[in-house]
């Protein structure tokens, strides 16, 4: 696995890095692996978070390369609970908040499955998706969304813009912090734009990412960990203007960010400084925030591995529910190698395959019921009320679910 240290700043370029987070090394968080593989070891590689002292931007400190990341990954949008709602709440909000013309292309950057692009169809949209991942733009296409099975860069905007005009709207959503060349990224998205264009982006937002205790989400395939007082500064340098910051509950802890060209007709909405006046506020541009984070993060971690130690010690048989990228760093993180024979997900494409690096088993998650643990620890915990609803009949029996954050209980 390609990687490097990366030593500047991906907004401002300063070399002036702290390291604010230090988590336990691990694999690419989503690189489950088939049976045939599991000779081959998974290199682990740091997994720390730096703060640039200048503009206070957070990123992660070692780069995996990006297309062994996306040509080799297992994830469709369908697989993540509520997800569909919300991207049908977005597009209907876009339409009515910034009111594109009727029948002017959208084109989404890393559409995936192109759910969001239906919802935006629906709304009398033309529409196109980009994404790289195998199979998965032939899939979109043939469920009509026409979609580009390639990468999106500088170079591909030339010939999109002579074959498709300007998009009246330019979304990327869950990518744009997974991108390492940023700079080259926001060209190539600003040169595709008029000054009617708007360009819509969700992403992990660092502020609600600590508020709710969601350090889970913190693995290699994000690069970026954004709040919004640097990023207004770094659209300014590009050409570009923030005009809209919307939180959102997905992922954990998530914000649309609208943009358009620098000067462009549409008004900056107050929540911009609003957003900024709370991160100030909260001190999320000093070191204070994070020493309390990693406080309350190493709390947790010896709570749980207490629990787990004296249920161990009492011959109890522990499993998993749920293989995901975020599971990955919890079970890193939590000490949880040797401590869980197996583990279950609702997702199909993860059956029968292994986990990064410490290579526990996946099976679906009737498993449970053939082979009986005495307690599930729900590494999916952000749906633990939906999993155990779900699984009424496992409590029925006696079993009990492991809820490890964002605060430990049992249930």
């Amino acid at each position: 696995m390609k990687s490097y240290n990366r030593k500047d700043c991906r907004l401002c370029g300063s070399n002036n890095l702290r390291l604010v987070l230090e988590l336990t090394p691990t694999p690419p968080a989503d690189s489950f692996i088939t049976k045939e593989h599991l000779n081959k070891k998974q290199e682990t590689i740091p997994l720390d978070l730096y703060q640039c002292s200048d503009c206070g931007h957070t990123q992660i400190g070692h780069v995996i390369d990006a297309e062994e990341v996306y040509l080799n990954y297992i994830y469709e949008t369908a697989s993540t609970l509520g997800l569909g709602e919300h991207f049908k709440d977005c597009a209907t909000t876009i339409m009515e908040k910034f009111k594109p013309k009727i029948g002017g292309m959208v084109l989404d950057i890393g559409s995936n499955d192109g759910i969001l692009l239906k919802y935006f169809k629906e709304n009398g949209m033309k529409v196109l998706g980009i994404d790289p991942m195998p199979g998965i733009a032939e899939k979109a296409s043939k469920n009509g969304i026409p979609t580009l099975p390639y990468f999106f860069n500088e170079d591909s905007t030339k010939k999109l813009k002579k074959e498709y005009g300007s998009p009246s709207v330019i979304c990327s959503n869950n990518l744009v912090a997974d991108t390492d060349d940023l700079s080259g990224f926001i060209r190539g998205v600003r040169s595709l734009m008029d000054n009617e264009s708007i360009f819509f982006f969700e992403t992990f937002y660092l502020f609600l990412q600590i508020q709710n205790h969601v350090w889970d989400f913190t693995y290699h395939e994000h690069y970026s960990y954004f709040t919004v007082k640097p990023l207004v500064k770094y659209f300014k340098k590009m050409g570009m203007e923030l005009i809209d910051v919307a939180p959102n509950p997905t992922k954990g802890g998530s914000m649309r960010c609208t943009l358009q060209l620098d000067g462009g007709q549409r008004e900056v909405s107050n929540s911009v400084n609003e957003h900024i006046e709370q991160e100030e506020e909260q001190g999320f541009h000093s070191n204070k925030i994070f020493s309390e984070y990693a406080a309350s993060i190493e709390k947790g971690k010896q709570e749980y591995i207490n629990l787990v130690d004296q249920l161990k010690k009492d011959g109890k048989k522990l499993v998993g529910y749920g293989a995901s990228a975020t599971s990955t760093t919890l079970m890193y993180h939590y000490n949880m190698a040797g401590t869980l024979d197996y583990l279950v997900d609702d997702f199909e494409a993860k059956h029968n395959l292994y986990s990064p690096g410490l290579h526990v088993p996946v099976f679906p998650s009737d498993e449970i019921y053939k082979n009986s643990p005495d307690y599930i620890v729900v590494l999916a915990w952000r749906y633990y009320e939906k999993i155990v609803k779900r699984h009424q009949r496992f409590t029925d029996q006696g079993g009990r679910f492991i809820i490890p954050l964002p605060s430990l209980k049992i249930i």
